[in-house]
């Protein structure tokens, strides 16, 4: 099965490419001006469609960014705290290896803490 990030690379890519085409309709209709423009020239021209080469400029940064750290080690990227590069069935031993590892642990702070009770009840019993 693909990691979480490549899914997420491909919706990267499936919004990436409509805000490209929604782009050069915008520059073609006259809402984006690309070269100098007086009043009279494009009066069509609307500062709210630069949202869109923006938005898309921004998720194809995004998309790169994940592009080429995909094959470093885990948790070297910023985005993996919150989009995993992990397989699912590494994912799923590494959580293991985890889960077995905390649960030993408190199994020895529980152990200790029953050991410390222990010693106190006997010196209380002494003196």
């Amino acid at each position: 099965m693909d990691s979480p990030a490549s899914r997420a690379q491909r919706v990267l890519i499936g919004v990436a490419l409509p805000l490209y085409l929604l782009t050069a309709l915008a520059i073609v209709e006259g809402r984006i001006v690309i070269f100098g423009c007086d009043l009279l020239v494009c009066p069509n021209a609307d500062n709210r469609a630069l949202f869109l080469p923006a938005l898309a400029f921004l998720v194809t940064i995004a998309f790169l960014y994940m592009h080429f750290t995909r094959n470093r080690e885990h948790e070297f990227a910023l985005l993996d705290k919150w989009i995993s590069r992990e397989s699912e069935a590494d994912m799923r031993i590494r959580l293991r290896s985890e889960q077995t590892e905390a649960s030993g642990e408190s199994l020895g702070t529980s152990w200790a803490t029953m050991e410390q009770k222990h010693l106190e009840i006997r010196l209380e019993e002494e003196e």
